[in-house]
């Protein structure tokens, strides 16, 4: 073989295998409602941090809690028809009904037919509103038990489960368990925690979903989640949606 040939195929090996090591980070940004009041689709802060990723070229997920799809609202739903149509950030079902602080979560009880009825609302509401439906499924500030597991495979619009379990008994599809949070605690990004904890417990785990909460993050907030996303980008991290990771995983080929 003449030497110029194996020094580009070994560069080309050198590419390859370097892709394949990068990590891949889902960003799981929860609790996406219509605005209550005003005249704008979402809130300022949904509409920040959906600016700044479109901006940074960062892709990412955002969670809609389905019961927001139950009233007519065009200008939400044509925001969220943007959004999706933009090809940069996937919407993906974060249950239905935000949980109030009287509330018990809605996977954390109920059989598996009570539960894959609400999950089959949201895809309901999600086609008849928004002409496609959810591929992803996280609950909102809820946990889950073997019925949500049972209830998921009963709903085939729902390929991929954010924070679920490692090894599901029923989930016969992808199921990506939590590692770690942006936020630590809830709602705050704090860069020097998420930085300490990334280094001792996730830096060489193959894929990362980072849940936040956009809503809650204020000025100081909003500086904690832009440093953790720099110095992601500084670790040259691979941001994907949800249905793009999928399609890497099944992109691989089956280990024997």
């Amino acid at each position: 073989m003449p030497a110029m040939i194996r020094l580009l195929f070994a560069a080309c090996f050198f590419a390859i295998t370097t892709a394949h090591a990068q990590q891949i980070i889902l960003l799981k940004l929860d609790d996406v409602i219509a605005r209550r009041v005003g005249t704008k689709p979402v809130s300022d802060r949904w509409q920040k941090v959906h600016d700044y990723l479109i901006a940074q070229g960062i892709k990412g997920s955002f969670g809609v809690i389905t019961e927001s799809l139950e009233k007519d609202n065009a200008m939400y739903f044509q925001w969220l028809k943007d959004v999706q149509a933009a090809g940069r950030i996937e919407l993906w079902m974060h249950g239905y009904k935000m949980r109030g602080t009287s509330d018990t979560g809605e996977f954390e009880n109920g059989t598996a037919a009570e539960q894959r009825a609400i999950l089959s609302k949201g895809e309901r509401l999600a086609k008849e509103k928004l002409g496609f439906t959810l591929p992803a499924f996280g609950p909102h500030w809820s946990g889950t038990t073997d019925a949500t597991d049972e209830a998921m495979e009963g709903v085939p619009e729902v390929k991929i489960w954010l924070y679920g379990p490692a090894k599901p008994k029923f989930f016969t599809r992808l199921s990506i368990p939590r590692v770690m949070a942006l936020e630590n605690p809830t709602f705050v990004p704090d860069a020097d925690k998420f930085i300490a904890f990334y280094d001792k417990h996730a830096a060489q785990k193959d894929v990362l979903v980072l849940q936040g909460h956009p809503e809650q993050w204020n000025e100081e907030r909003w500086t904690g989640f832009t440093k953790i996303i720099d110095f992601l980008k500084s670790k040259s991290v691979v941001f994907m949606t949800p249905s793009e990771y999928l399609q890497h995983v099944q992109a691989k080929p089956a280990t024997k």
